[in-house]
This record gives C-alpha cells, sequence and structure tokens, in this order.
C-alpha cells in the first residue's frame, strides 16, 4: 500500500484504508461510510488529511472521529483544524486519559453513536489498560477493526530499533500478539481471552484490520485468531 494515501478494501466498498507512520511503525486508519456522506474514522492519522480532501472533502456530509483508545489521538488536532464541526468519540475508560492530554469534547461511545453502515457494531473488550474499542461487522462477511490487540506486519523493520524490538517482543514478521500487549496493555489476560474467544465464535472475521500492520483475510483467519489466543495469553 501506498503510504499517506487511501485506498478501497476489495469486498468492502463502506471501508477505505489508509497508512501512516509512526514513529517508525505503519500505523492504520479506517474510515466507514454509511451510504449517506457520513463518514467516521478511526485513528485519523495527520498525513492522511491532504489525499482526503483531495478526495473526499465534497462527499462528506459529516465527519467523525473515532480515538479507539487512548494512545491513537495523534491526528485529531490536524482533522479538527480541517473539520471544525468533527465529532470526537471514545470509550468512556480512554476519555479520561485524553482529557488530560488536552483533548475535550469526546462523547462516549457506549451511550453515543456516529452513523454506521448496518451490521457494524462497537465493542469494548475488557482487560484493556488504555481503553480499547472494536469497530466489528456482523454477518457472513465479518470484518474486526482490532486497534492495538493484534499486529501484522509483513517484514521486520528497516530501522535496526524498530527491528530488534519487534524480534524482542515477538511483533513481526505476520500476524502476532505482542508481548507490549499481553505484559502492559492487558490489565486482566484471563477477562480478555475469554471475551476474545467468545466473540470469535459470535462473530468470525473474513478481514482482520489490526491497527498497525496490513489488513489479513482467508478462510482460516477465525481460526489462527484462535491459535493467537490461546497460545499467547
Amino acid at each position: 500500500m501506498k503510504k499517506n494515501a487511501w485506498c478501497e478494501i476489495e469486498g468492502f466498498p463502506e471501508l477505505m484504508l489508509g497508512q501512516y507512520v509512526v514513529p517508525n511503525f505503519v500505523s492504520n486508519s479506517v474510515a466507514v461510510h454509511d451510504g449517506d456522506g457520513n463518514w467516521t474514522l478511526l485513528s485519523p492519522g495527520a498525513s492522511l488529511l491532504r489525499d482526503w480532501k483531495t478526495r473526499f472533502a465534497d462527499k462528506a456530509a459529516s465527519v467523525n472521529l473515532v480515538m479507539p483508545n487512548h494512545y491513537h489521538y495523534m491526528g485529531v488536532a490536524s482533522w479538527l483544524e480541517a473539520y471544525p464541526d468533527a465529532r470526537l468519540f471514545a470509550s468512556r475508560q480512554a476519555i479520561g486519559r485524553l482529557g488530560k492530554l488536552g483533548i475535550h469534547g469526546i462523547s462516549a461511545l457506549e451511550s453515543s453513536l456516529p452513523a454506521l453502515p448496518d451490521a457494524y457494531r462497537f465493542y469494548f473488550p475488557p482487560g484493556h489498560r488504555a481503553g480499547d474499542v472494536w469497530l466489528c461487522k456482523l454477518g457472513g462477511k465479518g470484518v474486526w477493526i482490532t486497534c492495538d490487540s493484534f499486529l501484522n506486519y509483513a517484514r521486520l523493520s528497516n530501522q535496526p530499533l524498530a527491528r530488534l524490538l519487534q524480534k524482542m517482543l515477538g511483533a513481526a514478521p505476520g500476524l502476532k500478539m505482542s508481548q507490549v500487549v499481553k505484559w502492559f496493555i492487558l490489565t486482566d489476560r484471563r477477562a480478555f481471552k475469554a471475551w476474545a474467544m467468545d466473540h470469535l465464535e459470535q462473530c468470525p472475521p473474513a478481514l482482520l484490520i489490526p491497527g498497525h500492520g496490513e489488513p489479513e483475510r482467508g478462510d482460516d483467519l477465525a481460526e489462527r485468531l484462535n491459535d493467537l489466543l490461546e497460545h499467547r495469553l
């Protein structure tokens, strides 16, 4: 994928994916439109704003910005400057920390929702220190958009320090659950594992979009996610 540009996701016309680098790692922004010109963006990267305005500025009836945990906020100020009427959303757990960072006027996703297409729902996995939010599509072609819970880097980083950290933490290459998640992001591994495995059974994905790395597909995707949860937690 070309960095700092938006692309379509084959088979999912309601989704757009943009990638940016912060600081040495590929990060993902996901845009979801409801068919009526309303866009909801998760983890909006500042460097993706220029391409967005070129392609979608005249097509957006409204823009909603979702911070899927209290770490994924860095591009929000730039997007608010461009779209001052945009609404901000996060989980209740994340809102407190985001307020200390100077980000105010955030609606809690547990009680107030942005416009979404049918079958898309927000979920709040337990045991997450940062107040993670997942956006999932229910049904035969299920989608998981999972923030920091999973990683899927195609290769190890070219940056020596980043490469070393990836090796030490088991964060790349391929579909992974990093040791950072296990030891530093999760506060209750058992609760998260039980919830995620039940969610996997109820809503098996055909597409996974992690917060960092590449989207992942495959008929065996649910099985591979189950193996990660079983053996990494």
